[in-house]
């Protein structure tokens, strides 16, 4: 699959409130967002940003670790918020029913996106955190082909 990859430096919160917002303008129904990265990357953080954007109460937002799925609604698109770490490598989206949110318009967020057997078909972004030595992160952001065309994609972030 030819994507567009775009790397960013996230020196500060209001960088990644700028990523999280650039996402929430590409979010559409049926729609997904897949997050990588190490343990304290800031996976959940930007999702409670990425919240915030579509009109989420960003204190309803939490790591999904044990209950694995949590729903937000209230928004301007439902979200399902989905944390594999727990599952670990070989969780299958289909028998955690993540299509049916698709189907049913949800703009889902799948943290540890790394340890899906098979991936959503549907369109998305990929965004890998990485914790840089300095304390700062590191955003390699990715598209499917349905949303390169963006305009994030085509300034170059």
């Amino acid at each position: 699959m030819n994507m567009k990859k775009i790397i960013l430096s996230l020196k500060k919160q209001k960088d990644t409130a700028a990523l999280a917002r650039t996402v929430a303008g590409m979010a559409m129904p049926a729609t997904a967002l897949l997050l990588t990265g190490d343990l304290g990357a800031g996976k959940t953080t930007l999702t409670m940003y990425l919240c915030k954007e579509l009109s989420i109460d960003p204190r309803q937002v939490s790591s999904p670790t044990f209950s694995v799925i949590h729903e937000y609604h209230g928004g301007r698109l439902p979200v399902a918020h989905v944390d594999l770490y727990r599952l670990g490598n070989g969780a299958d989206v289909y028998e955690l029913c993540l299509d049916e949110y698709l189907e049913r318009g949800f703009f889902v967020v799948v943290e540890w996106a790394e340890f899906m057997t098979e991936s959503l078909e549907c369109p998305f972004v990929r965004i890998n955190l990485t914790l840089m030595e300095d304390g700062t992160r590191q955003a390699e952001v990715e598209a499917s082909v349905e949303l390169s065309g963006q305009e994030f994609f085509q300034q170059g972030g």
